[in-house]
């Protein structure tokens, strides 16, 4: 099925992948101390030709499951530090005349960081997170810089991982140890955590293949990625993951082929009226998707809303600038302690907004600074239809999501790494619709 890549380039690859695969094994069986102690001795070979591509791969593949909190792979989250700041030690010490596109992100994490140094009582962890998205975009940019000066097979590196970490995750789809509460949160720990993971991965594997690096990548390969993807997501039960893939979709279709427009323009009228007129619940019920989608808890988006009221009022307090980095987690746990108790629902777990999560921590300020981040990546990328299209998928997810309020989770460095590829010179670019 996968002709992406030709015989001779698994071979080229092996060492690779093999080190990779070593790297996995001693952290699941030695942990944090054993998993860094062998990322130390692949810094320290001066003849191993994959060190770059070791590195990028075992910093996506850290962050991919430094979510989990307990069991064989809970080790990632200590080890994604240690990646990072040898990442960091390894690009910086290789020169290179391109633009590193991580100083777009300096008027947010300087706004960030002088706030919380004004106002956080949450002490150097607050602050290191503040800094830690710059250098979490310093490494990913300058990493993809050098890998594609270099001509490495980058293209087909980032493919195999991603589309080899899908692949695992299907297996595991019939092993109930991976399940939360009737949820699929396969290698992440989270089924949310998953479905929003998946939506990044498949961007980015779309944008390699709309710049024609992933060659042989032909319709079937594309709709069997495709399909494997939206199973696992209905599996996760994230409707805010599946929602925003569906747009990526149909705005991808779109932009690919104008003569959709009318087609889609139809259904889309179809369906609003649909769900205007039909209770949609008891529809999807009969067809057996009230399990994934949770349709009973669709109007307070899981106890968000309920949540989102609270938050509201304590942002009104500290409109413009927030109070520090973190802020969010502490605040919403600080409330449910006072006034909910410790018996109490999972909602009250986080503030599950990106834009609540801003401006409780860096307030109007710092949420135009992000803005303004993104609005700079858009200017360098190549493919600016896919762009936008890409922009607002991510925004949708930030609706119930907090993931832009941080950077040491498995998304924020995937935003940098699809960005870092766009701003890459093109060579070919191809319509696959």
């Amino acid at each position: 099925m996968l002709k992406v890549f030709n015989n001779k380039q698994i071979k080229s690859l092996k060492p690779l992948f093999i080190s990779l695969s070593l790297f996995l094994i001693t952290g699941v069986f030695t942990g944090f101390i054993g998993a860094t102690m062998f990322s130390v001795i692949i810094f320290t070979l001066k003849k191993f030709n994959y060190k770059l591509e070791f590195f990028l791969t075992s910093f996506l593949l850290t962050y991919f499951l430094a979510n989990n909190f307990s069991g064989p792979l809970a080790y990632n989250g200590n080890l994604r530090f240690s990646i990072l700041a040898l990442t960091l030690i390894i690009v910086y010490q290789t020169k290179i005349k391109k633009l590193n596109l991580a100083w777009y992100t300096l008027p947010f994490v300087t706004i960030s960081l002088i706030i919380t140094l004004l106002f956080s009582t949450l002490g150097y962890d607050a602050i290191l997170r503040s800094i830690a998205y710059f250098f979490v975009a310093y490494a990913i940019f300058k990493l993809i810089n050098i890998l594609y000066i270099k001509h490495s097979n980058v293209s087909i590196i980032l493919f195999l991982l991603l589309f080899g970490f899908i692949l695992l995750n299907s297996a595991l789809l019939i092993n109930p140890n991976y399940y939360l509460s009737g949820r699929f949160m396969g290698l992440t720990g989270n089924p949310n955590g998953l479905g929003m993971l998946l939506v990044f991965i498949f961007a980015i594997i779309d944008l390699l293949k709309q710049r024609g690096e992933l060659k042989g990548f032909s319709k079937k390969t594309h709709l069997t990625n495709t399909i494997i993807i939206i199973l696992l997501i209905l599996a996760s039960g994230s409707r805010t993951a599946l929602a925003s893939l569906v747009f990526y979709l149909v705005a991808n279709n779109i932009v690919t082929n104008k003569k959709l427009i009318i087609p889609y323009s139809i259904l889309s009228i179809i369906g609003v009226t649909i769900i205007y007129t039909i209770n949609i619940q008891d529809v999807l019920s009969l067809i057996g998707s009230n399990i994934e989608l949770r349709l009973d808890t669709l109007e307070t988006a899981s106890g968000r809303t309920i949540v989102w009221k609270v938050a509201w009022i304590e942002i009104y307090e500290n409109l413009w600038y927030g109070q520090g980095f973190m802020y969010d987690n502490f605040f919403i746990k600080d409330y449910a302690d006072k006034y909910i108790g410790m018996n109490r629902e999972r909602h009250w777990a986080g503030i599950w907004s990106s834009y609540l999560s801003l401006l409780l921590n860096v307030g109007l300020v710092g949420l135009i600074a992000f803005a303004w981040m993104l609005f700079k990546f858009y200017q360098k990328a190549k493919l600016k239809p896919t762009a936008v299209i890409y922009i607002i998928t991510i925004l949708l997810i930030g609706i119930t999501e907090s993931w832009m309020a941080a950077s040491m989770n498995p998304f924020t460095p995937l935003l940098f790494l699809y960005f870092a590829i766009q701003n890459q010179p093109l060579k070919k670019t191809i319509n696959y619709k």
